[in-house]
């Protein structure tokens, strides 16, 4: 079935790139499929021609290549009560792919990758989500990136 252009949703390419990088990462952990082919299935099926194809497979590639580090550094971020493992399986994706973007693109300023994922969150979440996933960002960013958030 076509969806006529003129109905279908717009994001930039940045956004875009960044949910469908959660969405492949959540597809890789649950459904056991190598990163090979649901970088396929995406570029073939799920991204649109905006999207920032280049962005999503560096998220893709490397948060999976890096998903033990990144869940070291995550850990020490999360109280007893929230294990990484015992976490909703597209609150890890987010935190993980986050985590990565905050270490490997110095790039882009940390306030602007913290906004990117807390709201990617609330694309998926209600508010009591959304503000755990702002809170272990913000501490990890703070951890990451000294002195990169006012306040």
């Amino acid at each position: 079935m076509d969806i006529p252009e003129e109905i279908l949703p717009v994001m930039k390419p940045k956004p875009e790139a960044r949910l469908a990088a959660v969405q492949a990462l959540f597809q890789i952990e649950q459904g056991g499929m190598s990163i090979e082919r649901v970088l396929g299935q995406f570029a073939e099926y799920r991204l649109s021609e905006t999207a920032d194809t280049e962005l999503f497979e560096k998220l893709v590639r490397g948060t999976t290549v890096s998903t033990a580090k990144l869940d070291q550094t995550i850990a020490p971020a999360l109280t007893a009560k929230w294990k990484l493992e015992r976490i909703d399986a597209t609150l890890r994706a987010i935190l993980r792919c986050g985590v990565f973007e905050m270490i490997d693109a110095t790039e882009t300023p940390a306030p602007v990758l913290l906004e990117a994922y807390v709201d990617l969150a609330a694309a998926f979440f209600d508010d009591k989500d959304v503000a755990f996933i702002n809170a272990v960002l913000d501490r990890l960013t703070r951890d990451i990136r000294p002195g990169s958030l006012v306040g």
